[in-house]
């Protein structure tokens, strides 16, 4: 895998390196956090989840968005954990946010209107639009 081959390969780190004041192995083997609670508080609101995964916010998002439909994502707007950080040193940044969820675990498609009262309930915050267009999603 690319971790693999970033940590031990290129860098000769191992499990027990520290990373973060931590372990290594304590931030690759980091839960996925669960978002229940969240959706709960806001599924009247909600239009469409997308779990960001494996293949990242290009690959997981355009799944949820109906034909004629896109994503503009601000890579800016992205609050990147910090080893997604210090991979990035190592990794281009197409192939980061392509294999990578970056920090993103789920992105939630809310109406413009909505976006205030489900930011009102959770710790999330926007990080893109959706225009008309080809479906799929442009990193900006």
């Amino acid at each position: 895998s690319l971790v693999r081959k970033i940590f031990f390969d290129k860098l000769g780190m191992d499990l027990d390196t520290e990373f973060e004041g931590k372990p290594l192995v304590d931030t690759l083997l980091e839960p996925t956090r669960i978002y229940v609670k969240e959706y709960k508080a806001n599924k009247q609101y909600v239009k469409a989840l997308a779990h960001i995964t494996g293949g990242g916010i290009v690959e997981n998002l355009p799944r949820v968005l109906p034909e004629g439909m896109r994503a503009i994502v601000n890579k800016d707007s992205i609050r990147v954990l910090p080893i997604f950080e210090f991979m990035s040193q190592y990794v281009a940044e197409d192939e980061m946010f392509r294999a990578f969820n970056m920090g993103v675990g789920m992105v939630w498609v809310v109406e413009p209107e909505d976006v205030d009262a489900v930011l009102a309930n959770t710790d999330g915050y926007v990080i893109g639009a959706l225009a008309k267009g080809e479906k799929g999603v442009e990193m900006v």
